[in-house]
């Protein structure tokens, strides 16, 4: 008898243990209290942003906004009492706006400098190779602020890469319907980089163009280091149509704005670019050549903390490039990636992917970067939160998309001011 016993207690121990074990492995699953002592991980982010190249224009201010994100998650850690808990930036890395720059900085982030997070890239161009070659292989979660490319979608990406800013699907809608407006359905030239990003765009817009009942004409595709843009200035003016969309980079488009100038056939106001030029700075470099010039890009107008981050950005930012509101979506992406590792009270990358979606929308608390430190209680409560962020709702879909979006229709007034026109919205 005294046997039995000994081993019905060995057994009940054996179970405990297993209980344990298991409260352990779904520590931050919905209805798992954990203590705030017990909750230790450290989040590890590297970010691989254009300093230098055709986006060097946002990346400085990109690269701030998730340091300023860090410095919330630290401070709103120390106020729930998670003292083994911190979240570091182990590097900012120069991705140049170009694919063997940001295949090589991640490298480094990742092999040297131990990151489990990569913020980054900004472009398309950059962020689809450093995936596949760096990030994906290597199981690491990946968070690109601004890269619209559709094929991000449907990359076979075991759940490792996300956006902050939503697909080029919507933009060409957007774009299509904005000149089948402006020019009458007349004949539109489209004129694009040659990147994943500009023709990925081209394609869009011609497709849906064609299907409001418009007509296009020529389509140009350039390569972005070449040194003259004379030929396909001259190929994207011919036809004489009723106006143009064109696709590109600021650095680049600096340098083929001249070559469209020279032609005597174009019309900035006869022209529709994207979100990349929508930068003050950059068109009052240009000057009164692009006047009048229009375009659209994606609205932080459909953050629902956006004013509140803009105020805090004129706050504590200092010495920084002039605000443009894209700052919001590398703020995001650290945001969501710091939820995320306390929901899992864990750093790993599995951890990670599993709880972005539960962490980014509803049901639950909303959470702004406001009531960080309630949010953190809740998930440490074992009760479900909806980020709202400072671009988006957020909202992952399966895909690592965000669920909604808002465009504007801007326009350069002249000398970098910029007005909005109108704003579209969408709606997962």
């Amino acid at each position: 008898m005294r046997r039995r016993w000994i081993s019905v207690a060995a057994a009940l121990v054996g179970l405990g243990a297993l209980a344990v074990a298991a409260l352990t492995a779904n520590a931050g699953v919905r209805g798992a209290v954990v203590s705030p002592a017990s909750c230790a991980f450290d989040l590890k982010i590297g970010d691989v942003l254009p300093f230098t190249g055709d986006l060097a224009a946002y990346g400085g201010n990109m690269d701030r906004a998730v340091k300023l994100a860090v410095d919330l998650e630290n401070k709103s850690l120390a106020a729930a009492g998670m003292t083994g808990a911190k979240v570091e930036v182990v590097g900012s890395e120069d991705g140049q706006t170009q694919a063997s720059a940001s295949v090589e900085a991640a490298t480094k982030l990742i092999k040297t400098q131990g990151a489990n997070v990569i913020i980054g890239e900004m472009a398309s161009g950059a962020t689809i190779p450093m995936a596949q070659s760096v990030t994906i292989p290597d199981g690491i979660v990946t968070l690109s602020p601004t890269a619209s490319a559709p094929q991000i979608s449907t990359i076979k990406d075991h759940n490792l890469l996300w956006r902050l800013y939503p697909s080029d699907s919507l933009q060409g809608k957007v774009l299509a319907a904005a000149a089948a407006s402006a020019f009458n359905k007349g004949v539109l030239n489209i004129g694009a980089r040659n990147d994943a990003f500009g023709t990925a765009l081209a394609a869009l817009v011609k497709k849906q163009y064609v299907a409001l009942g418009g007509t296009v004409g020529k389509t140009v595709l350039w390569n972005p280091n070449q040194a003259n843009f004379d030929t396909e200035a001259g190929q994207l003016v011919s036809g004489d149509p009723a106006g143009w969309v064109i696709i590109d980079f600021p650095d680049t488009f600096q340098k083929f704005a001249p070559s469209l100038v020279r032609t005597g056939k174009w019309d900035p106001k006869k022209t529709f670019m994207t979100e990349a030029l929508r930068n003050g700075d950059v068109l009052k470099a240009i000057g009164s050549p692009v006047d009048g010039l229009r375009g659209t890009a994606a609205s932080s107008a459909g953050g629902p903390a956006g004013k509140a981050f803009a105020a805090l950005w004129k706050a504590q930012v200092h010495g920084a490039k002039p605000y443009t509101g894209f700052e919001g979506t590398a703020f995001d992406a650290s945001m969501v990636a710091f939820l995320a590792a306390v929901k899992g009270c864990s750093a790993s990358d599995a951890r990670l992917k599993a709880n972005l979606i539960p962490v980014s929308g509803p049901p639950g608390i909303k959470v702004t970067f406001r009531n960080l430190t309630a949010g953190v209680k809740a998930l440490l409560a074992g009760k479900d939160i909806d980020y709202e962020g400072a671009f988006s709702p957020v909202d992952f879909d399966r895909n690592g998309d965000i669920g909604s979006a808002v465009y504007e229709i801007w326009q350069n007034d002249g000398n970098g001011k910029i007005s909005t026109l109108r704003t579209v919205t969408f709606r997962g």
